[in-house]
C-alpha cells in the first residue's frame, strides 16, 4: 500500500490524505478519522520524504545539541541525553520522526537551525539552554516555526516552555543547609548569560533572605568556562580566602565534581569537614565518593512533557502552556550538621 492507492480507495486527493496523516488543522476531523482508519487497516505508514513533498513541510521534530560551551563537558551531555530520551520515547510512541543535529560552535549551531527550518522544512522544534536574550527565539518566530523551549529567556511570556524550577531548587538547598546549622554558604554558579543560572542566583538570594542571612559577594562565584578544573581552582581559592565556609552549593554537576576535587586537594573530608550539595546527575549518583546529596529533577519526564505541549499547542498557537518540574532532595552522605558551640 502506498499513499496513491490509499487516496484512490478514499476518493481523496493525495495532498488531503498526506495532510490528514500529518494532523493538519485544515483537514476536518471526520476526514482524518477516515484516513487514519484505512491506513491502520492496511498497516500504512507515510514516507516522511514523500509527506514533505506533498505538504511542503516535514512531520518531524527537530533538535540541535551544541557540543561546545556549556555542553562541552560530558557531564552536562549525559543530563541532556536524559531529556532527549524523553523526547525520543514520546515521539516514537506517536510515530513521528526525530531529527537531531550537533554543533561544534556558535556558527554551526546557527547554521543547524537554518538548515532544519529552510532546507529540511521542519516546522516543529524543541530548543534548550536559553539565554536571557536568545536570538533563536526571534529566528523561529520570524520563520513561523512552532516550538517549545526547555528553559526561559528574560521575556518568556509569549511562547510555551518546560523548565526546572531553578529558583525553588536553590532555595530548597539553602533551607536544607540552614536546617543543619550552616550559615557560611558558598554558591558556585555558571555564567548568568544563561537564564537558568540567573534564576538560580535569585533562588540563592531568596533562600538567604528567608533565613535572615546576608549575601556575601565573596561566597558567590561564577564560571565562564564550564569545566570541573576551573571550578576546582575557583573553589580552592575561595575556601583558602574564606576558611569559615562550611558548605558549598554547586549549580551543576560539573561544579560539584570541581568541589569534590577541591576538597580532596585541601584535605577536607566532605560530609565531616565541609558539606557539598548539588543539582543531580549520573556521576554524583553512581560514582562519587562520598555520594553527594542532590536536588533531582525528572529530566526524562520533562522531555516527554515538552513533546506533549508541542502537539497540544500546534492547532491553536495562541495557546501557551508553561510547565515547571518539581524538584526533590535526595539525601546522601555529603552534608553534615554543624555543631553550635
Amino acid at each position: 500500500m502506498n499513499i496513491k492507492k490509499l487516496a484512490k480507495k478514499l476518493n481523496l486527493s493525495i495532498t488531503t490524505v498526506s495532510r490528514a496523516l500529518g494532523n493538519y488543522s485544515d483537514v476536518s476531523e471526520k476526514t482524518k478519522i477516515r484516513v487514519l482508519n484505512l491506513a491502520k487497516k492496511y498497516n500504512y505508514s507515510p514516507n516522511p520524504h514523500a509527506s514533505r513533498l506533498a505538504s511542503g513541510k516535514s512531520n518531524s521534530v527537530g533538535f540541535v545539541l551544541p557540543i561546545y560551551g556549556l555542553n562541552s563537558s560530558i557531564l552536562n551531555q549525559s543530563s541532556f541525553f536524559e531529556f532527549i530520551a524523553g523526547l525520543s520515547d514520546k515521539l516514537h510512541s506517536e510515530n513521528i520522526q526525530f531529527t537531531m543535529m550537533f554543533a561544534k560552535n556558535e556558527k554551526e549551531e546557527k547554521e543547524a537551525y537554518e538548515k532544519l527550518v529552510n532546507v529540511q522544512k521542519i516546522n516543529k522544534l524543541i530548543i534548550h539552554n536559553t539565554k536571557k536574550y536568545d536570538n533563536r527565539i526571534n529566528f523561529l518566530k520570524k520563520n513561523k516555526v512552532h516550538f517549545v523551549s526547555w528553559g526561559r529567556s528574560k521575556n518568556f511570556n509569549n511562547y510555551s516552555w518546560v523548565d526546572l524550577d531553578n529558583e525553588a531548587s536553590i532555595e530548597m538547598m539553602v533551607d536544607y543547609l540552614v536546617n543543619k546549622n550552616h550559615r557560611n554558604i558558598a554558591f558556585i554558579n555558571i555564567s548568568e548569560e544563561y537564564n537558568f543560572a540567573h534564576q538560580r542566583k535569585i533562588g540563592f538570594l531568596k533562600g538567604l533572605k528567608k533565613n535572615n542571612l546576608k549575601f556575601k559577594k565573596k561566597y558567590y562565584k561564577t564560571l565562564r568556562s564550564e569545566n570541573p578544573k576551573q571550578a576546582k581552582d575557583i573553589i580552592i581559592n575561595t575556601i583558602i580566602k574564606n576558611p569559615e565556609i562550611t558548605s558549598i552549593i554547586s549549580s551543576t554537576e560539573f561544579t560539584a565534581v570541581g568541589a569534590i576535587n577541591a576538597c580532596k586537594e585541601l584535605n577536607k573530608e566532605i560530609g565531616k569537614d565541609i558539606s557539598v550539595i548539588s543539582y543531580g546527575g549520573p556521576i554524583l549518583e553512581h560514582l562519587s565518593s562520598p555520594s553527594i546529596t542532590t536536588v533531582d529533577n525528572p529530566l526524562k519526564d520533562l522531555g516527554e512533557k515538552a513533546i506533549e505541549i508541542l502537539f497540544d499547542t500546534e492547532k491553536d498557537k495562541s495557546t501557551l502552556i508553561e510547565f515547571l518540574g518539581e524538584p526533590k532532595i535526595t539525601e546522601r552522605d555529603s552534608v553534615h550538621t554543624v555543631k553550635i558551640l
